[in-house]
C-alpha cells in the first residue's frame, strides 16, 4: 500500500491509501485517487478498526491488526466503487502532508555513500572498520510533498539538497540483531535531508573555536524549519522485495543532480538499524534517512534558490517533489 496523510480541512488530518494506475505513481495528482480510510472502514461497518487508521503511526502501532484493518478498508472501497463519495478524495482537493508528519525521532547518515565523501574530499572507510555515522533532525523540520522548502536567511548562508532513501520504523526495536533488522521497517519514503552548509552568525568567532565550530555548523545546518521533506507516501514494506536495490534520482529544476543504486551504500539499511537500536529504542514512526549519493550543490557552489523546484525520485516509492521560496522574516 501507498499511505498518504491528507489534510481535507483546515488542521484536521487524515490517513489514506493513494490508488491508481502504477504509470501515474509519480506524481499523486495524476491519475489516482485517495481512499479515506478510517472512513471506508466506517461505512464497512468496521467501527472498531478506526483507531488504527487514524493515522500512520496508528497504524503501524497496531502491528499486523492495523494492516489488515487497511487492506480491509481499501478492498470495501474497491469493491463498492473507489470512486464512492463517502470515501474517495481527488489527490488535487486536498494538501497531502509528510506520511509521518510528527515522527517521534529521525535519524540521519552523514557520508554513507564513497562517492558522496570523495567529492567533499573524506575518505571513505570499510563498512567493518566503522560505524554509522549518525546524527539527528527535529520533526519541525518534516514538511511533506508539495510544501515549500524554505531558504530561512542568516544565520543560514547557503542551502542544498540531499535526496535520500527513508526507512519509517514499523514496530518498537530494541537492540536487535542485523538478521533480523528489516523485520521491523514498516515501509520506506522519499527523503530529503535539506542542509545549511554554511553559517553567518554575524559576528567574528574566537579562532581558537574554529575547528570545533566546524561540526556544530555542519550539524545546526541540518536544523531548520521545512529541512527534512518526506513522502510523497510511505510505501509498506512487503511492496519493497529489496531496499537495497532501488534507484535514486535527484533533479532541480528538471535537471539531474544524483543518481545512485540504494547498494552502493557503505552501511546497509539493516546494519544501521541494529546500530541505532543497540543505543536507543526505536518506535514505530521513527524515520531514518539512509544517506545521499554525490552530485551534491556544494560540490560545485550551486545552491537552492527560491523559486527552485527540488524532486527526489525512488523507484518503487515515487518522486518527493517540493518547491523553494524564501522564508517570511
Amino acid at each position: 500500500m501507498k499511505l498518504v496523510t491528507f489534510e481535507k480541512q483546515a488542521g484536521e488530518l487524515r490517513l489514506g491509501a493513494w490508488h491508481g494506475e502504477a504509470g501515474a505513481a509519480r506524481d499523486p495528482a495524476q491519475g489516482g485517487v485517495i481512499v479515506d480510510l478510517a472512513a471506508a472502514a466506517e461505512a464497512s461497518g468496521a467501527t472498531q478498526d478506526v483507531p488504527a487508521l487514524a493515522s500512520a503511526i496508528a497504524l503501524l502501532r497496531a502491528g499486523e491488526a492495523g494492516q489488515d484493518a487497511a487492506l480491509q478498508a481499501l478492498r470495501f472501497a474497491q469493491e463498492r466503487g473507489i470512486d464512492g463519495t463517502q470515501w474517495s478524495v481527488a489527490p488535487s482537493a486536498v494538501r497531502l502532508r509528510a506520511p509521518i508528519p510528527r515522527p517521534g525521532k529521525v535519524l540521519a547518515l552523514a557520508g554513507n555513500y564513497a562517492a558522496h565523501r570523495a567529492e567533499g574530499g573524506v575518505k571513505s572507510p570499510l563498512a567493518e572498520k566503522a560505524l554509522p555515522e549518525v546524527f539527528c533532525k527535529p520533526a519541525t523540520a518534516v514538511i511533506g510533498h508539495g510544501e515549500a522548502i524554505q531558504i530561512p536567511g542568516l544565520p543560514v548562508a547557503t542551502v542544498d539538497y540531499e535526496g535520500e532513501l527513508g526507512v519509517v520504523i514499523g514496530r518498537p526495536c530494541r537492540r536487535v540483531a542485523q538478521e533480523d533488522a528489516l523485520s521491523y521497517v514498516g515501509g520506506y519514503v522519499c527523503a530529503n535531508d535539506v542542509s545549511g552548509r554554511k553559517l553567518d552568525p554575524g559576528f567574528e568567532r574566537d579562532p581558537d573555536i574554529l575547528d570545533r565550530a566546524k561540526f556544530f555548523d555542519w550539524l545546526i545546518g541540518k536544523w531548520p524549519d521545512t529541512f527534512c521533506p518526506l513522502g510523497p507516501w510511505l510505501v509498506t514494506a512487503d511492496e519493497i522485495p529489496d531496499p537495497m536495490a532501488l534507484k535514486l534520482v535527484t533533479r532541480v529544476n528538471g535537471e539531474q543532480r544524483q543518481e545512485t543504486i540504494t547498494g552502493e551504500m557503505i552501511h546497509t539499511i539493516a546494519r544501521t538499524i541494529a546500530w541505532c537500536s543497540s543505543l536507543m529504542t526505536l518506535e514505530p514512526g521513527d524515520v531514518i534517512a539512509m544517506g545521499t549519493p554525490a552530485g551534491v550543490g556544494s560540490a560545485r557552489g550551486v545552491f537552492l534558490q527560491p523559486g527552485d523546484v527540488v524532486e527526489v525520485e525512488i523507484e518503487r516509492i515515487g518522486v518527493l517533489r517540493n518547491p523553494v521560496e524564501a522564508a517570511a522574516q
